[in-house]
């Protein structure tokens, strides 16, 4: 996190905007750049942050991405903050709908793109639809408004939490809870953890994500917290929508737009997760900054 720095020279003081990172060496380093003898206003502050945040990010990584992706994505996040403040002010205003009817129809949701719009925009519940897909996707609805608003820390609570949104009312056994029984994952080579290995692990990945993020680029991190909530499996149900937005909270956090993962995408994406569980989280780093450059960065022609 960014801070004002003040330092004194030759009877003068003078402030700095500074942050410090642990570099994928394992040392801390410090960035600061000189803002002068007088606080600048909030919206040149803004412009200086933006800036400082650019500077680190290429000693703060791991290497995932390359410099190319991450100069990138850069350049995504520092719009955000020069120009529109909040990543939620430069989404389209179907962003709800699609990622709803993207997330869920990944899982098996029956609901077409117009009945989602339908049920989310207009309240109008499709005629002949199941009661469990019209619910789940209101729960989406339900659970992207709480993790957009949370300023709380990744843990235990928090992850319970959007699970029990997304999984509330449906046929999901286990609702803000973590399994209590063995599970397989259909189509995948992955054997999942026993069950009661599960709350020990979780807190492991807690604590590992508190001490990778100043190692690690935000969407290097994001991409890292999903490929591990996944491999564990902790829920009966409702793990990858749980990723999915866990991954966007991470996101917007660091002031990047939330990214959708599309049903069109499906077996590029879980391949990149088959790809994870053999230890090279890299691939799926690489796929969730594709998708992010795909979505919101249109004036280039070699986003791919």
């Amino acid at each position: 996190m960014a801070f004002i720095e003040k330092q004194n020279h030759g009877g003068h003081l003078y402030y700095y905007l500074a942050k410090s990172i642990r570099t994928k060496e394992g040392k801390t380093k410090k960035f600061r750049i000189l803002l002068g003898r007088a606080l600048p206003s909030k919206a040149e502050l803004q412009k200086v942050l933006a800036r400082l945040d650019k500077i680190a990010a290429k000693e703060q990584r791991i290497g995932w991405l390359s410099d190319e992706t991450i100069e990138r994505l850069e350049d995504l996040r520092s719009s955000i903050l020069i120009f529109k403040k909040t990543p939620e002010d430069i989404l389209p205003k179907d962003f709800l709908v699609r990622f709803t009817y993207n997330t869920n129809a990944i899982e098996g949701n029956r609901l077409t793109l117009r009945q989602t719009a339908l049920l989310l925009a207009d309240k109008i519940a499709p005629e002949g639809a199941s009661s469990n897909d019209v619910i789940e996707a209101l729960n989406s609805e339900d659970a992207w408004e709480f993790i957009k608003s949370y300023k709380g820390q990744f843990n235990n609570t928090f992850l319970l939490r959007v699970q029990y949104l997304i999984t509330k009312s449906t046929s999901c056994r286990m609702q803000g809870k973590y399994r209590d029984n063995e599970v397989r994952i259909l189509g995948s080579d992955w054997t999942p953890p026993l069950h009661s290995k599960v709350p020990v692990m979780m807190n492991k990945i807690f604590s590992d994500c508190s001490k990778q993020k100043r190692a690690m680029h935000p969407v290097e991190l994001a991409s890292w917290a999903h490929c591990n909530i996944v491999q564990v499996h902790p829920f009966t149900d409702g793990n990858g929508r749980t990723a999915r937005l866990i991954m966007n909270w991470m996101l917007i956090k660091n002031h990047f737009p939330p990214v959708i993962i599309e049903v069109k995408n499906k077996e590029r994406y879980y391949n990149a997760i088959e790809e994870a569980d053999k230890g090279k989280t890299v691939n799926f780093a690489h796929f969730v900054a594709q998708q992010l450059l795909e979505q919101y960065v249109t004036s280039r022609s070699d986003t791919n």
